[in-house]
């Protein structure tokens, strides 16, 4: 992790500055920061042989989780935002006082990181690492509504020690898009159903305690989303282990950048330092798609690129109505380049537009579910092995996982846990279920 001053003048506004008394917010910010003690509570570990976070991360299940935060902490949380943060995004830097600074992937927002303690079911943590996170979602948060809005938590970030059901990053989000809290968690249940590498998920209701400012005050319901992260490699796509990107900003896709891996590092965007191996196998990858030899690319492709896995990951996004997705090109996904076969595979993420959240609705071309300037997905889908292939994917997924059916009992689970949140999208997803439906049928044989 690089050490970085913060600028002299990042140019970013405090939307919840309001909320904090002045004299407190002034003291915190010419006080170094002090870490406190590592945890010594007792943590929430997995069973021997099971998975961590199988107990944890139950779709329709709700936990109870209390962080206590001072107010000096919270004054620093409050400076966070959307925009500004003075480094690349997606990445982290130090403050002159030694806070740490998380970069947003897509605004390049300012997040900082703060202490908290954390209570969960029997057990305590102390000195959580806790900020705010996301990007529209971030940008649509309401400054007079500071728990209304999305959190990510480390419990090993500041040295505490201890996991939850082995667990030790979380993803908390509040709805802020996704006003019906439902769509996450359905459509990366239609993913891992799919059998499509993705995250699981679960409910929580998180209460706030912040000296002057909240009593153990309920922020709602949360939806937690398994972190992409080695434990999930390992558990999804074992062994793990191999280079993890979340790209931002390709703007068509992946697409060549050059001959210098420098080039690709910015928008790629790796979680560690790439081999000699892996910056040729990313390069020659990104070459592949972008050069115009079709012979060429239908005869190497499947060298490069898990095609099959790729084309159902592909047709769950146009099943959802995912625009806000690889089928734009620019973001919202990992990319795995696996050891196991050396071959790259996309995992989604951030699915709070799908399901027509946001008036982000609407039907998408299911043959050819692109928008722009996408190459590797128009140019599998007009090689007519794969467009065949596609299609039988299609019809899979519409009499297995996205039937009526079947999300009418998803709706029906999610309707069950929690409360305090807008209109279902049942009505959304039984008309996008015709639609699939009508489609499949005018294939016929084809």
């Amino acid at each position: 992790m690089s050490q970085r001053t913060a600028p002299a003048s990042c140019g970013w506004a405090r939307p919840f500055a309001a909320i904090i008394p002045a004299v407190a917010a002034a003291v915190l910010l010419s006080t170094p920061v002090t870490a406190q003690k590592p945890s010594t509570s007792p943590a929430i570990e997995s069973e021997a042989g099971a998975n961590a976070g199988d107990h944890l991360f139950d779709i329709a299940k709700v936990h109870s989780l209390h962080l206590s935060i001072s107010a000096a902490e919270w004054a620093v949380l409050q400076t966070s935002n959307a925009r500004g943060g003075g480094a690349i995004g997606g990445s982290d830097y130090r403050l002159a006082d030694g806070r740490l600074v998380h970069v947003g992937s897509g605004f390049a927002g300012y997040f900082p990181w703060v202490h908290a303690d954390m209570r969960v079911d029997s057990a305590a943590f102390t000195d959580v690492g806790l900020r705010y996170k996301g990007n529209l979602s971030f940008m649509s948060s309401s400054a007079a509504a500071p728990l209304a809005a999305s959190f990510k938590l480390k419990i090993d970030l500041h040295g505490g020690k201890g996991s939850w059901d082995g667990e030790k990053t979380f993803n908390f989000h509040a709805g802020v898009v996704d006003t019906s809290k439902m769509r996450e968690a359905i459509a990366y249940a239609v993913f891992r159903a799919a059998g499509v590498p993705a995250s699981r998920t679960a409910y929580v209701e998180i209460f706030f305690t912040v000296p002057g400012l909240y009593k153990d005050t309920s922020g709602g319901l949360y939806v937690m989303i398994e972190d992409v992260n080695k434990k999930f490699l390992t558990r999804v796509l074992p062994p793990g282990g191999g280079l993890l990107m979340k790209p931002e900003g390709l703007r068509g896709g992946v697409q060549d950048r050059g001959d210098a891996w420098a080039s690709y590092t910015p928008t790629f965007r790796p979680d560690r330092d790439a081999t000699l191996h892996e910056q040729q196998r990313v390069m020659e990858f990104a070459k592949l798609v972008s050069q115009s030899d079709v012979a060429l690319f239908r005869s190497k492709i499947g060298t490069y690129l898990d095609v099959d896995e790729f084309l159902r990951f592909v047709a769950v996004n146009a099943l959802l109505v995912n625009t806000d997705s690889y089928l734009n090109g620019s973001h919202n996904f990992y990319l795995y380049l696996d050891p196991k076969d050396d071959k790259f595979r996309f995992i989604p993420w951030d699915l709070d537009l799908a399901l027509g959240s946001r008036n982000n609705g609407g039907n998408v071309n299911l043959l050819m579910p692109l928008r722009g300037d996408n190459p590797l997905i128009y140019w599998l889908l007009d090689d007519p092995a794969n467009a065949a292939k596609y299609r039988a994917i299609l019809r899979e997924l519409a009499a297995t996982v996205f039937t009526a059916a079947e999300m009418t009992k998803l709706c029906d689970q999610l309707e069950q846990a929690g409360g305090g949140r807008a209109v279902s999208p049942r009505s959304f997803i039984a008309g996008q279920v015709a639609y699939v439906q009508q489609v499949i049928a005018g294939l016929g044989s084809k």
